[in-house]
């Protein structure tokens, strides 16, 4: 993925309903989205609405970085959707690939010194992201291919959706 940052407009505000799974919050992202992809982007990345140091989402999913084997993404402060595929990616990480994970916030600066950054979410499951832009500097992320762990995070959630692989989770139940 090709990602902007964006500090024209925020997704979510503070105290707002960004933590949920509501329309509205999908209608902030439209605009933006229609105006990134206008220039060339995937998406647009948003900052936090409070200062616009920290990054938060993509318009529908959320966002990780990994650097030196350790995986972090934005915490969950009320404007970021608690996502289940973040919750599996979480998990994934820790108990199957024994990562350290940090959740927490991610400056502008931390996020592009990254080995690896990905998205996740519903739609996109684990997408990695090549390159991301911001004011009129880009910066290449792992030579703008998918990373190691990134790999590997997708390999199993999408084994583990497709019971290719055992579910160490409980995740998969039979319908009749």
């Amino acid at each position: 993925m090709n990602l902007r940052i964006t500090n024209q407009f925020h997704r979510a505000a503070p105290k707002g309903t960004g933590g949920h799974k509501v329309i509205g919050n999908y209608a902030a992202s439209l605009f933006p989205q229609r105006m990134v992809k206008k220039a060339g982007f995937d998406d647009a990345i948003y900052l936090n609405a409070a200062n616009e140091k920290y990054i938060e989402e993509v318009g529908s999913a959320n966002l990780f970085a990994i650097k030196d084997n350790v995986l972090m993404t934005p915490s969950i402060d009320g404007s970021i959707l608690p996502g289940i595929t973040r919750d599996s990616v979480l998990a994934i990480a820790r108990e199957l690939l024994h990562m350290e994970v940090r959740e927490r916030s991610i400056s502008i600066k931390d996020f592009l010194k990254a080995d690896e950054i990905f998205c996740s979410g519903t739609a996109v499951v684990v997408t990695p992201v090549g390159k991301i832009t911001t004011n009129n500097t880009s910066t290449t992320i792992n030579h703008n291919k998918i990373g190691p762990i990134t790999k590997k995070i997708r390999k199993i959630l999408l084994g583990i959706q497709r019971e290719e692989i055992e579910d160490p989770f409980g995740w998969i139940y039979p319908i009749s």
